[in-house]
């Protein structure tokens, strides 16, 4: 028996991580009074901190509520688990004890704030799935004998027998449930937010030690995500289940409960079918509904508490783009259809298939709570009142209330004119006119190469700049190097004793790197040499002039590594390097100011230190008892410098994710400083490595970022040598796809990922790889040169002679004689595929606005990926050159062009380059 998650789930819920806990042989008969008092405990906690706070609004619940919303359903009705089990116990109310396995994952959903629960596996049948629903699932939930039917879209875990568990995690059933009988198990712990794989593992370890500890059995846990999403569970199961029918013995034994306890009445929340004065009724008495008015407990929460600048206020939707003309069309017909009500904000998202629509527009399942009418009436209301206009052909109400719009075919050709006329310049926009962001990227320490682990940050960051810049923010790059602290006097230290000028001139960084590991090597066995390493590093903050001339030193020879290097990864740019000891004079004003707010307080042995109203947050120091500071120290006068200096909307800190804790002791501190903390933003991601485990600096186990570029441009050279032994100026060509190579494999996955460099993967020409993508737009010019040429090529590439049938004979009345698609005789399904490809192009610019929003730069890197499929499947499908008339011939160049010309465009946003030929 296995387990098993659609693919679709993952497409419309990038973060989902779940994990499940397999146990078998338990023993769940017993209870544990030690068990029962942490769940009394973690109550306690939960309830007190919850006590003025909105569940819904948690960071840990919002994804939930947000995700529930996308399948049409109201989370506030149908509740995610995890909000229904802090609603529980901020309202007052205990949870009974059931049996020991529930009490364990309640404890733990309330300590990790994550939905668990689970499935008895000897009674689930076939394999267990979280799909979305068809439609008409039989479920049946816990302690009911009616039989509910699932409506199509539903997410939900099923298996042969019918729903195990409805609306995600909103209810189990009655079949699978735990009870004191249970032995083997499979708990499934969810999460939605951008919690770290490492962090996650953690909390998985700490259940399966509970589980072990508390319930025996054999334990084991795993994680599954878009890449890993089918586990065996190693159960058999049952033959048979049917959920849609109820033996008569259980109705029997439920009625006679239910005559034990009161009734409570059960109200439909909507009727099966509304007339037309219901609808009407409906309407005017939704809009004529009092206002709740925050409370002033709720007012003074708000004036303490100045609202967090998001990366959704900072990005704001391209006016000129289709997606925003269809927000701005939809606001209005919800203004007049519901006069009075409060339009939220609205979600557009692009249909799968494009016989489904272009863009799709879920607002009737926003309002639904407020309206109080079947979401399919409401969207019929919407569209009747929508506001003409001159870019869509047709809108289409669809499933249980989605609103969906197909772009005309006359718009998508002054699409592809406009690709052609902007060139370089398409997918730019203004949307961040007047604001600046501060990017801090890359970041190196003096003395030491360029290691592996800076390719994330440098890439990444840089490619943010690159799409911020794109679409019109004032963007400042800084290279914030690391050339101060306690290090360098364990560098001078080392040189000292140890260091030969004559060696280390010929050889400047590997010769110093030796000598810092030589340090912590010696200081291993003779720690008193830590001592003299503090005292060299305060004389040199306190001028000493022979140590300051070796900083020097050390610092030019190692900035001319470090740009050599950034020139051989291509379109590196910083507008400032400021290092550390760039706000050295500046430090002494902050720490002023931090004594004097009380926010640097006296600590052990006169130390200065911020000490945290949270506990999960530690105390950390910003001045030694010998008087010299530590890096969070310079980090508030860096901070404040930027703030001063540029007044940016973002300060964007791209640093990996074991420096998280840094940045919120560093954040909390500024925010009581009263520096506006909420435009500070670690913009984090997960650790890079090879399949031989970590790398470090420290161990001398140090992976060398100019060794991982020779290595690509190396391998890329061999691949060239293979594939076309006859290209023309390899070594420019084997150096854009092994760079490009590199880039593209750490921006085409979520940063908020642990990545392993797999070259075999990184440089195949198949698959999501930048080989792949230049491969693609080569092979457009190539199409293109020839069309120059005159030259006879067959078909856009390999689709032969023409010899399909009319590709316009089947065509709707508005698509006959319109360009791209022209009555001939042609490949079969030619008009699909271009249809395809062309209603592809305007996501562009859209999906750069998506990426700078949530700092994510594979939501560019996937779309054109997505495009170049298209693509590829429209140069083997579709005639070009031989396209049978020449109108026809010219119009799918034009398409050809405007292909390349966005792929050129989007994987310049990411630094990779591209070849005419390959």
């Amino acid at each position: 028996m296995r387990f098993v998650i659609d693919p679709k789930i993952f497409e419309q819920n990038h973060d989902l991580k779940v994990g499940a806990v397999i146990i078998k042989g338990m023993n769940n008969m017993k209870r544990v009074s030690f068990v029962e008092s942490l769940l009394r405990g973690i109550i306690a906690q939960r309830r007190k901190e919850f006590v003025n706070k909105n569940v819904f609004e948690d960071k840990m619940v919002a994804p939930w509520c947000h995700a529930y919303g996308k399948f049409g359903v109201n989370p506030k009705k149908n509740s995610p688990s995890i909000a229904a089990l802090l609603g529980r116990i901020k309202s007052g109310k205990d949870l009974p004890h059931i049996n020991l396995l529930v009490d364990l994952y309640n404890y733990f959903s309330l300590k990790y704030l994550l939905p668990i629960g689970g499935e008895d596996m000897d009674w689930l049948c076939g394999d267990l799935k979280l799909i979305f629903t068809k439609g008409g699932e039989p479920f049946r939930q816990i302690g009911e004998i009616e039989v509910e039917r699932a409506k199509e879209g539903e997410a939900a875990y099923l298996d042969d027998g019918g729903i195990t568990c409805r609306y995600w995690n909103y209810r189990e059933c009655e079949r699978t449930k735990f009870t004191m009988k249970t032995v083997n198990a499979v708990l499934l712990i969810e999460d939605l937010s951008k919690m770290h794989m490492d962090e996650f593992g953690r909390i998985l370890k700490d259940i399966e030690n509970a589980v072990t500890k508390y319930i025996g059995g054999q334990v084991e846990t795993h994680i599954l995500n878009e890449e890993h999403a089918e586990l065996d569970l190693g159960i058999q199961g049952r033959k048979n289940a049917d959920d849609s029918k109820v033996p008569q013995q259980e109705i029997a034994y439920y009625m006679e409960q239910k005559k034990k306890q009161p009734q409570v009445e059960k109200v439909e929340e909507h009727p099966k079918e509304a007339s037309e004065e219901s609808v009407k009724k409906a309407v005017n008495e939704s809009v004529k509904a009092p206002v709740e008015e925050p409370s002033k407990a709720a007012e003074t929460r708000l004036v303490k508490k100045k609202p967090r600048i998001s990366s959704a206020c900072l990005v704001t939707s391209d006016a000129k783009s289709f997606k925003s003309k269809i927000q701005t069309l939809v606001g209005k017909s919800v203004k007049k259809t519901f006069p009075g009500m409060e339009v939220p904000f609205i979600k557009i998202e692009n249909p799968e298939d494009i016989k489904h629509g272009d863009y799709s527009v879920n607002i009737a399942m926003q309002i639904v709570k407020e309206i109080h009418l079947p979401p399919t009436e409401i969207a019929k209301k919407i569209v009747e009142n929508l506001p003409k206009n001159t870019f869509t052909e047709k809108v289409e109400i669809a499933g249980p209330g989605f609103i969906n719009f197909f772009i005309s075919r006359k718009s998508l050709d002054a699409e592809v004119k406009k690709i052609l006329k902007e060139g370089e310049e398409y997918g730019s926009s203004k949307t961040g006119k007047g604001k600046t962001i501060v990017l801090d990227y890359s970041s190196p320490n003096i003395a030491k190469p360029l290691g592996v682990h800076h390719l994330l940050s440098t890439i990444i960051g840089q490619s943010l700049y690159n799409i911020f810049k794109k679409i019109g923010f004032n963007c400042v790059s800084v290279n914030h190097i690391g050339d101060w602290g306690t290090q360098f006097g364990k560098l001078i230290s080392a040189y000292k004793k140890w260091g030969n000028k004559e060696v280390v001139e010929k050889n400047p960084i590997d010769e110093l790197l030796k000598l810092y590991v030589k340090f912590h090597d010696e200081a291993g066995k003779d720690p008193s040499l830590e001592d003299e390493a503090r005292v060299e590093f305060k004389k040199f903050e306190e001028g000493d002039e022979e140590n300051h001339k070796l900083w020097e030193w050390f610092v030019a020879e190692s900035m001319k590594e470090i740009n050599k290097t950034y020139d051989l990864l291509g379109g590196i740019h910083f507008d400032y390097v400021h290092g550390e000891s760039f706000y050295e004079d500046k430090i002494g004003p902050v720490l002023e100011e931090g004594k004097e707010k009380g926010v640097f307080e006296i600590g052990e042995e006169g130390a200065f230190v911020i000490k945290f109203e949270d506990p999960n947050i530690p105390t950390v120091p910003v001045q030694k008892k010998d008087g010299t500071t530590l890096y969070i120290t310079r980090d508030f006068a860096t901070f404040k410098y930027r703030m001063e200096r540029w007044n940016p909307a973002k300060i964007l800190y791209v640093v990996d994710v074991s420096q998280k804790m840094h940045f919120i002791q560093l954040f909390e501190g500024v925010r009581r400083m009263g520096w506006e903390a909420d435009r500070g933003e670690h913009v984090w991601f997960g650790r890079m490595s090879m399949k031989d485990g970590k790398m470090s600096t420290r161990t001398g186990n140090v992976i060398l970022l100019n060794e991982v570029i020779s290595e690509a441009f190396n391998r890329a050279r061999r691949v060239i040598e293979e594939k076309t032994p006859d290209l023309k100026d390899k070594e420019r060509v084997a150096g854009a796809v092994g760079i490009g190579a590199v880039k593209y494999n750490i921006l085409c996955q979520n940063r908020t990922t642990d990545i392993v460099f797999d070259w075999d993967k990184m440089l195949s020409l198949e698959g999501n790889s930048a080989p792949y993508l230049q491969y693609s737009y080569a092979r457009a010019k190539s199409i293109l040169r020839k069309a120059e040429g005159g030259g006879e090529a067959g078909a856009g590439g390999g689709a032969g002679e023409s010899t399909g049938k009319d590709s316009g004979a089947n065509t709707s009345e508005s698509q006959k004689n319109t360009l791209f698609i022209e009555p001939l005789k042609d490949s079969e399904n030619a008009a699909e595929k271009i249809d395809s490809l062309i209603r592809f192009f305007p996501r562009f610019g859209e999906q750069i606005t998506a990426s700078a929003s949530s700092f994510q730069p594979n939501i560019l890197a996937n779309y054109l990926y997505e495009l170049a499929q298209k693509f590829n499947s429209f140069y083997n499908g579709v005639p070009v050159l031989r396209a049978g008339s020449e109108k026809v011939r010219e119009e799918r160049l034009r398409v050809v062009r405007a292909f390349a010309q966005i792929l050129k465009n989007g994987l310049a946003l990411l630094g990779v380059a591209v070849s005419e030929e390959m």
